[in-house]
């Protein structure tokens, strides 16, 4: 079914599962964090992280999950693509990347990366707009990350502002 993976990288995945514990708590208790601090920032139409009491899913999540979240985070920043750049340049030392899972954060825009071959319309069916992101919470301190993001919406917002 595949190439058998290389000593080196077994060597890695072994060694990777002796911390993944740790690992999981830091990004998953950060990850909440973040979300809920998101939601209350000026410019972020919404939220999605699954034990927030606003996510649509939020009982079923719970249920399925065990009470635990995840390390993944989802928000709609207003101001369309414009506000999407301006975020994206003032988000300094994030990652943007089109796939997620790394042990520093990582942005995706999936307008302009995983789901850019869908149309407007059909992003907009899905919940993805020009101004949706994707966030996989790493290990970085997390109120460090908490004033990245608050810089970076704040950057945002004021792009708006500038452009309008």
């Amino acid at each position: 079914t595949g190439l058998p993976a290389s000593p080196f990288d077994c060597w890695l995945a072994e060694r990777g599962m002796l911390s993944f514990d740790l690992r999981f708590d830091r990004t998953q208790a950060t990850a909440a964090r973040l979300a809920d601090h998101l939601a209350t920032l000026p410019g972020i139409r919404r939220v999605l992280y699954p034990t927030r009491a606003d996510h649509p899913d939020r009982d079923r999540a719970v249920a399925l999950l065990g009470g635990q979240g995840c390390n993944m985070v989802s928000f709609e920043l207003d101001g369309g693509r414009a506000c999407a750049n301006a975020f994206t340049r003032a988000a300094e030392g994030l990652s943007f990347a089109p796939t997620l899972g790394d042990v520093g954060t990582t942005l995706s825009h999936p307008a302009s990366s995983s789901h850019r071959a869908l149309s407007a319309e059909r992003r907009a069916e899905l919940g993805m707009s020009e101004g949706f992101f994707r966030v996989s919470v790493g290990l970085e301190d997390p109120d460090a990350l908490l004033a990245v993001f608050t810089t970076a919406v704040a950057e945002a917002m004021a792009s708006r502002g500038a452009a309008g």
